[in-house]
């Protein structure tokens, strides 16, 4: 039995979950026990979740770490299956989307609506908190947010971050109509961005590794697409753009790439980072200084953002591209065809 005060759907009391178990160790489909939820709460049951390189660092021991045993997951989209008494924005059966960060509402920067800067956050979906690589998986009901029925479930869940990202990557950089941005890396999160930016009137580079990716970055509405280790990519840049784009957005997050979009930039450009990873950058201060170069992180996005990805996606500016689906069982499988740099965004599909 289920305690009273509560509204839900039919609830199990067990669920499938993709278990971390040790960093380095390949996941673990495990029978554990639904969660249980609290004041405030809502118990959501899971139909997909996106994989992305947050995942990956995760199980590779670098980043965020999460107590073990741990559930990923931080791309979903699901289906609310109970609430907590006195939750009033959302109801068993409706469709959702969440905000990740599990904020606590009070500190200098939730007050601002920055909620992902939050200085006590009381966890992050899928990365510090248990998520959707599960049958079900529960988070404040004040982070949850209606999916819109035209909006496929594989698509709705990409929302969370890859959308989002963008979302706030764009609002960061604040770029004007007719200006030119470098995308470096046209993955999932590059796809997102080059459909925002070219709708926006910007016009866009984007650079990539494999001819396929920026095939899809054609598509996708990209100006010019270029190799990212041919020689003549930052001449052909630099010719582009008359001296150098407004802005560069690095969803790759490396040294090297780092250095790149500080070339490609023009005098006064933006760098707008995205990607993350364990590496200093290659910039050095006289660079910086002498062409008053400006570095701009960005991370996922704020409440406000969710709503306005959520509408992106509603309208059809945004369209996710998905590369791949893989049931929960394959999951392993699924992380190794991110791993191995796939064309778009892989899913993973909890509940059909």
């Amino acid at each position: 039995m289920r305690p009273s005060g509560r509204l839900c759907l039919e609830v199990r009391t067990r669920m499938k979950a993709a278990v971390m178990r040790a960093v380095g160790e390949p996941l673990v489909i495990e029978d554990i026990p639904v969660p249980q939820i609290g004041p405030g709460e809502a118990l959501v049951e899971s139909c997909t979740s996106g994989i992305c390189g947050t995942d990956l660092h995760i199980l590779a021991g670098h980043g965020y770490v999460p107590r073990l045993p741990h559930i990923l997951g931080h791309e979903p989209s699901g289906i609310v299956a109970e609430v907590a008494s006195g939750v009033t924005n959302i109801c068993p059966g409706d469709r959702i989307v969440p905000h990740l960060f599990f904020n606590c509402g009070r500190c200098y920067f939730c007050r601002i609506g920055r909620q992902q800067q939050c200085t006590e956050l009381n966890g992050i979906l899928g990365v510090l908190c248990p998520g959707a690589f599960a049958g079900y998986f529960k988070a404040p009901a004040a982070n949850l947010f209606k999916l819109p029925n035209n909006v496929p479930s594989d698509e709705g869940g990409l929302i969370a971050d890859a959308v989002v990202t963008s979302v706030h990557a764009v609002k960061r950089a604040q770029m004007q109509i007719g200006e030119t941005a470098v995308i470096i890396g046209a993955g999932g999160i590059g796809q997102v961005l080059t459909q925002i930016l070219t709708a926006s009137g910007i016009k866009v580079i984007a650079t990539a590794r494999t001819p396929e990716k920026l095939g899809i970055a054609k598509r996708m509405g990209a100006n010019l697409t270029l190799r990212t280790s041919d020689p003549e990519t930052l001449s052909a840049i630099v010719e582009f753009t008359s001296g150098g784009a407004q802005c560069v957005f690095d969803c790759v997050g490396t040294a090297q790439s780092m250095r790149d979009a500080a070339d490609y930039l023009m005098r006064g450009g933006r760098i707008i980072v995205i990607g993350e990873e364990p590496q200093f950058p290659q910039i050095d201060t006289i660079q910086i200084a002498q062409r008053e170069l400006e570095i701009v992180g960005s991370r996922n996005g704020t409440r406000q953002d969710t709503v306005d990805a959520i509408r992106l996606v509603e309208s059809g500016v945004v369209k996710p591209y998905i590369a791949a689906r893989f049931p929960l069982e394959q999951i392993n499988d699924a992380m190794n065809a991110t791993r191995q740099g796939s064309l778009g965004r892989v899913v993973v599909v909890v509940k059909e």
